[in-house]
């Protein structure tokens, strides 16, 4: 017998370790693949928005101008110093949201992976990188994936400082909540309440109450230009108010869920039918040894709990991309969860209900995300830049563009001149009634359908642009 243990442990200890490796090499080479590939395409609506009316105008506006939720400041900040260095460009912008999503990742995977083992690492890289929602949000040229970062610090931080009681995870704790509620203002209320969590620990109350009290007037500086324009924007009319009869669900339905499946528009519609699946999810997640301790259950629970209730009582309007930071604690919580329903599973050499709702789970993240994956990748969101770019090539400069879009600015902004606007069926029918020819640009799935006839005579030229939208190929 060798000192190192019996020749077979050592062995089934060798290849456990290169499966181990070889895992992570697979779902760290997918996740990077994902979210690098494809970053060239034309900006969507709400990435131009942000670029055009924040990112090139400067520090000003961001900080000072008019606010609107589409102006992640901390992100505009960054984008717009790029930009003045290295020029404007989509894969750049980007790179400010994949770059720090990439990181957060990493940084949760690797504490997973020494607090709890190699299986919960591995199934939270699994989860984060086949979300379709983060898939989609992350490669845009707005904040997501900088706030997704600051979560995943704030608490790994958390966790870290009820465990070693060091003042250097408060600092790293307050930091990334300044980043957050810097990108998006609402990270604020996570953070806040988390660190009413670190203030009931008796050796960690003195360190915690001095970086609440310096983050607090920084962030409160950040915002004081835009306090009525937060309040007013708090009121939008986009996205959906969370049912109040279904607020203790809100957690797993209102943001697990869609993490799990591509639904950004608006929330989940609550049912009776949806209670299975949000009590597989809780089953779940209630399985994850984080819950059994008090402090980390209360460090992963608050933030979450905390801003789903704020938000409700104030009627706030939200979509699932508002929340999509708030997937770290409890993306944290279901693979810690699944980890420990499998590794009883296999100790016990017995399946058991509880082994086939996790495997189940993670079939059907793999079968929603499989193919979006492919067409986040390949396709641009929005083809605004596609057709700008064949109306410079194909029409001459003096032909009028006529645009029946929701959004001409955003052509405008491609196509670098005026786009005439047409919105009843009698200006469209104009389309046809023009003497020289014209370039008619259409957005049909986002508008209500018209008919164009002269769109479809023969000798006409169509071009068709494949894009994706609301999880789907048009």
């Amino acid at each position: 017998m060798s000192e190192l243990g019996p020749p077979g442990r050592l062995s089934r200890g060798r290849a456990a370790a290169a499966l181990i490796a070889a895992s992570y090499a697979l779902l760290g080479s997918l996740l990077c693949w994902s979210r690098f590939v494809g970053l060239n395409h034309g900006y969507s609506s709400d990435e131009l928005m942000t670029v055009r009316d924040y990112v090139t105008t400067g520090p000003h506006e961001i900080l000072v101008g008019h606010y609107i939720p589409n102006n992640h400041e901390l992100f505009s900040l960054l984008g717009w110093a790029t930009t003045s260095i290295v020029g404007e460009s989509g894969v750049t912008l980007r790179l400010w949201s994949v770059i720090p999503f990439v990181a957060g990742v990493i940084i949760v995977t690797a504490w997973l992976h020494v607090r709890l083992g190699a299986l919960s690492g591995l199934l939270f890289l699994f989860l984060a990188t086949a979300s379709p929602l983060l898939l989609d949000i992350t490669r845009q040229a707005r904040g997501y994936g900088l706030a997704f970062l600051a979560m995943g610090v704030l608490v790994v931080a958390a966790l870290e400082a009820v465990r070693s009681l060091r003042g250097s995870t408060i600092l790293a704790f307050c930091v990334a909540g300044v980043v957050g509620t810097w990108t998006l203002p609402h990270f604020g209320i996570a953070f806040a309440a988390t660190g009413l969590v670190l203030l009931t620990k008796r050796e960690l109350r003195q360190a915690t109450a001095i970086g609440l009290a310096a983050s607090l007037p920084a962030i409160v500086v950040w915002y004081a230009p835009h306090l009525d324009d937060l309040v007013s924007s708090s009121r939008q009319d986009y996205g959906a108010r969370i049912d109040g009869a279904w607020i203790v669900t809100a957690p797993i339905d209102q943001i697990l869920m869609p993490g799990l499946r591509w639904i950004d528009e608006v929330l989940v519609d609550p049912s009776l039918g949806l209670l299975g699946f949000v009590a597989a999810l809780g089953l779940l997640i209630g399985s994850s040894p984080l819950l059994r301790a008090r402090d980390s259950a209360l460090i992963l629970g608050a933030g979450v709990v905390a801003t789903v209730l704020t938000l409700g009582i104030m009627r706030t309007n939200v979509a699932p991309r508002f929340f999509s930071f708030l997937l770290v604690p409890l993306l944290i919580l279901l693979s810690s969860g699944v980890a420990a329903v499998l590794a009883r599973s296999v100790s016990t050499r017995r399946a058991g209900v509880r082994s086939i709702i996790a495997v189940a789970t993670l079939g059907l993240v793999a079968l929603f995300s499989a193919p979006y994956l492919e067409r986040v990748t390949q396709l641009p969101r929005e083809a605004i830049q596609d057709a700008a770019e064949a109306i410079r090539a194909s029409a001459p400069a003096s032909a009028p563009v006529l645009a029946y879009v929701p959004y001409p600015r955003d052509l405008e902004f491609h196509l670098g001149r005026r786009v005439e606007t047409p919105r009843t069926p009698d200006e469209l029918r104009l389309v046809c009634s023009e003497p020289r020819e014209v370039v008619f640009v259409s957005q049909p799935w986002l508008l209500p359908p018209v008919t164009v006839p002269c769109t479809e005579r023969r000798g006409g030229r169509h071009l068709r642009f494949r894009q994706y939208a609301r999880g789907e190929e048009v």
